[in-house]
């Protein structure tokens, strides 16, 4: 009777060992150093909408033109990755003050990404950031 115990048990802890280890390499496919750059809506006519840049200091800046990110930008802060989950934390941002704002991140097959809101009060990020973004700039 232990024996068919010890086996029962000795089973299930190899499945779920596998199960956790299977789950920790699984590659979601979105890597933030990926996202480092200029990015622009993937929108099919060009029109009033701003660029958004991902630098390596872990910081972000949207403006309403590449040149004016690093003199003029409309929102700025700084930027966690965690999972498929992004977070915009402003600082010094004339546009969202201090909304911090929630969203998750997922890259395409084109090689550009797509965001859907979470959670963000600053409602000109949430207008701002359509669902999908191609790149600009490395």
């Amino acid at each position: 009777m232990w024996l068919k115990s010890l086996i029962l048990f000795m089973t299930i802890f190899s499945m779920t060992f596998l199960t956790i280890g299977n789950s920790l390499c699984e590659d979601t496919g979105f890597k933030s150093k990926d996202l480092i750059g200029i990015w622009k809506p993937d929108l099919p006519e060009e029109g009033f909408s701003k660029v958004l840049k991902f630098s390596s200091d872990g910081t972000y800046r949207i403006a309403w033109s590449v040149e004016k990110l690093d003199t003029r930008p409309v929102d700025k802060g700084q930027v966690r990755f965690e999972g498929e989950q992004v977070t915009f934390v402003p600082s010094g941002s004339p546009t969202c003050k201090t909304n911090t704002g929630r969203y998750s991140i997922k890259m395409t097959e084109k090689g550009n990404f797509q965001l859907t809101v979470n959670d963000d009060p600053c409602y000109e990020r949430r207008a701002d950031f359509v669902p999908e973004w191609t790149r600009v700039k490395p």
